[in-house]
């Protein structure tokens, strides 16, 4: 039996995982490693439980560092469970620090990568995700493509067109897949909340934490706070920002420490509309069929934004205000929400076909 080793170690690719890992194990000899980039397993154990996952064989616990001396603690410990465990080939998710040193310790080695999620472009070197994800896909062997913009990056790139298989994204099968783990969540009630009567904020891109950008976005949100209720789950590097800039979370926005995924599906899958600059939630949103207000000036999943499910409203205080006031009327969010998502599920049985044909080449 083939070996296949999967190397994650942040909660979002622990999330687009999901959905595929029971799958590895069940055609595959599967080694599962976590190298704990934001959380040690300890703090994750109960995120592999509520999503019904196996526990990994290997635990990392690399922790926060700058990305040099984080990706190269890596890099040291996962080189010698690669050579002990000799698998076919190291699979890795998305765009983190995780996902560059597996690629990179992998191809090193000689093992083939596969990259789920490949060709994803914000074409915005000065973010940390794009280098790794370029990075990554040109040393993999088998690039797994979300969709035809990815597959058009790739092949314009001069990457092989026999590496590329486009099967769209896990991230859509992991919604599906634990959307009946979130229906016992109690979120709601804990936070006296109503469907539909809300918006939810998530914030937490290292170029929107910045001296230069994050009083102008604070005080867009603000404003925004005096005419909808807003619940805003503060991610640490936010938190940390915001310590370090002198700021506070302005008053009517309701502040709340980081959420379990499950909470996080459920407050966003009842939420009127979502504000976010994450990556990953754009997805889960049209999955769940909420409209999100995007808060940047760039997106790789701009096929949400091209079908009309979200809308780019930028990143400085006058085009966050103008967004928002033009977006969050009600016949507006009626119109997003009126368009079918071009969704495309079966990524994860797809991704699993596409490693098991390039092993048995």
């Amino acid at each position: 039996m083939k070996k296949v080793l999967t190397f994650m170690g942040t909660r979002p690719e622990i999330i687009k995982l999901s959905p595929l890992i029971p799958l590895l194990g069940e055609r595959f000899a599967h080694v599962l490693v976590h190298s704990g980039q934001h959380y040690s397993f300890a703090m994750d154990e109960i995120f592999f439980r509520e999503l019904d996952l196996p526990a990994p064989q290997y635990t990392l616990g690399v922790g926060s560092a700058n990305h040099g001396e984080q990706t190269a603690r890596m890099l040291a410990r996962l080189e010698p469970i690669l050579l002990d465990e000799r698998p076919d080939m190291l699979l890795v998710q998305g765009d983190t620090n995780t996902t560059l040193a597996g690629g990179l310790a992998a191809a090193k080695l000689g093992i083939p990568v596969a990259h789920l999620e490949a060709g994803c472009r914000s074409f915005n070197r000065r973010m940390p995700e794009e280098l790794n994800r370029v990075v990554v896909d040109h040393l993999a062997a088998l690039l797994l493509a979300p969709d035809e913009a990815a597959d058009r990056n790739l092949l314009a790139e001069g990457l092989p067109a026999d590496q590329v298989q486009m099967i769209g994204s896990s991230a859509i099968d992991a919604v599906r897949r634990n959307q009946r783990f979130a229906e016992a969540s109690s979120i709601l009630e804990r936070m006296e909340l109503v469907p539909g009567g809300y918006l939810v904020l998530t914030l937490h891109r290292a170029e929107n934490t910045t001296p230069d950008r994050l009083p102008g976005i604070m005080r867009a949100l603000s404003e925004i706070a005096q005419e909808h209720t807003v619940i805003f789950p503060v991610h640490p590097r936010t938190a940390q920002a915001l310590a370090q800039q002198s700021l506070i979370v302005p008053q009517p926005i309701r502040a709340c420490e980081p959420l379990g995924y499950l909470d996080t599906l459920k407050l966003v899958g009842s939420a009127r509309a979502l504000l976010t600059d994450s990556g990953g939630l754009q997805e889960e949103a049209a999955a769940l069929g909420v409209p999100a207000l995007i808060l940047r000036d760039e997106t790789e999943w701009m096929y949400l934004v091209d079908a009309g499910v979200h809308v780019l409203i930028g990143a400085a205080y006058e085009s966050i205000r103008d967004g928002a006031r033009g977006w969050l009327r009600p016949e507006a969010l009626e119109l997003l929400r009126s368009v079918q998502a071009p969704l495309w599920p079966g990524a994860s049985e797809r991704a699993l076909d596409a490693i098991a044909q390039y092993l048995d080449q």
